[in-house]
């Protein structure tokens, strides 16, 4: 679904990421982690295409997206949603997603949304109902 392949990139003449690779499959939840300074918020900007590459390629849904514009990735159907940031403070999480989709037609829109709402119940995430989904 989601392949980073050798992505280098960097500002001005500092280096922050150097041939990263990662795949994400259909169905996954993947959680990135490293250290402040680590290159976690530039690898999710290269790819969201906030930030050039100097080298490598990014792979969504077998449609190549380095080089694209940001708003040409969220109609790719990937999209960024910082955490912490209150986007909409007076939604839920959901919600905040919901929001963000609107630009998809309306199945389109249903069905990106369908393998979120089966992990929110009552206001919280319930991650035993997604591995449970991704399984079936």
């Amino acid at each position: 679904m989601l392949q980073v392949r050798d992505v280098s990139c960097g500002f001005g003449g500092i280096r922050a990421l150097d041939k990263v690779s990662l795949e994400v499959r259909k169905g996954e939840i993947v959680c990135l982690i490293g250290a402040n300074g680590a290159g976690k918020s530039t690898l999710l900007n290269a790819v969201s295409g906030i930030v050039p590459l100097r080298s490598g390629e990014i792979v969504f849904d077998g449609k190549r997206l380095d080089g694209r514009s940001p708003s040409a990735v969220v109609r790719s159907g990937l999209v960024q949603v910082p955490e912490g940031r209150m986007i909409f403070p007076d939604l839920t999480v959901l919600e905040n997603l919901e929001m963000g989709a609107f630009t998809r037609p309306r199945a389109a829109f249903a069905a990106a949304l369908a393998p979120v709402r089966c992990c929110w119940t009552s206001r919280r995430w319930d991650l035993r109902r997604c591995s449970s989904r991704r399984s079936s």
